[in-house]
């Protein structure tokens, strides 16, 4: 099966043009209880890169109050890098400003635009009728995809209860986990480490609490089974198939273990197909699995790019066909 990398566009062109008007702009520099003083457009998403938004930024820096800075942001969650090719210019004032960088984490990239009197200076003409129009255009090329969830060790470092590892692990298993008539067992602190809402019911002093006993009802046995041998850092890759993934990532959402979300997310990101990617796609919404529905909707606009058919496009859930046609389309912003 190719990779998920082979399935989505490696590159994507971007597009859009900020208005901003006259009087908001000089209400926002006159702001002299803000030092770094700004204005920002409204954050956009790159259409087929996986986990970027872009905007852009005016900005008077403390060090130089009467410059006027323009910059391009990007932030990304999934890639190392990002080459950034970008023209950005405002016709009406004869600017122009080429970008060619290459964007890593949450990069701010750009230059001085003008000094603060040739901004409002009319024969300057950055505003026409009141309005400044900043256009952009480019291509964005990401440099590797991040497939990293947070560790162990950091969910451990994180807990508020300071207890003695060791101990803990030579203790006898404390909790039973009642599933639908069948039982299991398990040491409280292992499961408390992986799940902030079962450490919150285990501490309410309610029934569970007292009686060392959790109901889960609302999954199968064999599902919950497969979180026990996780808490226990078992090797579940092999356990994790289609038939069985969307429930645990449910079960994972639910009781907000967070390790188990991520090992499940991207099991089924590779296994996106054109058979399958609207399940998934609506799978992702009701269990907020961010980084699936990131992947899903960059490949549904790689497919409608390549108009590739996709089973069931008519089952697709609002918010991920909404969340298509505005990316695939150019912006106006104000």
């Amino acid at each position: 099966m190719d990779s998920i990398e082979t399935k989505i566009a490696n590159e994507c062109h971007i597009k859009t043009k900020w208005r901003i008007k006259e009087e908001v702009l000089k209400d926002v520099l006159n702001d002299l209880n803000d030092d770094n003083r700004f204005m920002e457009s409204e954050r956009l998403k790159a259409p087929k890169i996986l986990g970027v938004e872009y905007y852009l930024l005016l900005k008077i820096h403390k060090e130089g109050p009467k410059e006027i800075y323009l910059y391009l942001v990007l932030e990304s969650e999934m890639a190392r890098e990002i080459d950034a090719t970008v023209d950005l210019c405002i016709k009406s004032a004869s600017y122009k400003l080429d970008i060619k960088e290459t964007y890593r984490n949450s990069d701010v990239i750009g230059e001085y635009l003008c000094k603060r009197d040739e901004l409002f200076d009319a024969e300057q003409k950055f505003f026409v009728n009141g309005i400044m129009e900043i256009e952009l255009e480019g291509t964005l090329k990401p440099q590797g995809i991040i497939r990293k969830a947070p560790s162990l060790a950091d969910v451990l470092w994180d807990n508020e209860e300071d207890e003695d590892l060791t101990i803990a692990l030579n203790e006898d298993k404390d909790l039973t986990i009642a599933v639908n008539g069948q039982e299991l067992k398990i040491h409280k602190w292992i499961l408390c480490a992986k799940s902030p809402v079962f450490t919150a019911e285990m501490e309410s002093g309610m029934k569970e609490a007292r009686e060392n006993r959790i109901e889960i009802p609302d999954f199968s046995f064999e599902t919950v089974q497969i979180v026990v041998e996780y808490c226990y850092e078992q090797e579940i890759d092999d356990l994790i198939n289609e038939e069985n993934a969307l429930e645990l990532l449910h079960i994972a959402d639910k009781y907000d273990m967070n390790l188990l979300h991520h090992k499940v997310q991207f099991a089924l990101i590779d296994k996106i197909s054109e058979s399958n990617v609207v399940q998934l796609s609506n799978a992702a919404v009701t269990s907020n699995a961010k980084e699936l529905r990131e992947y899903c909707v960059c490949f549904l606009i790689n497919a409608a790019g390549n108009s590739t058919l996709i089973e069931s496009a008519k089952n697709l859930r609002e918010e991920i066909a909404s969340e298509i046609g505005r990316r695939s389309l150019f912006s106006v912003v104000e």
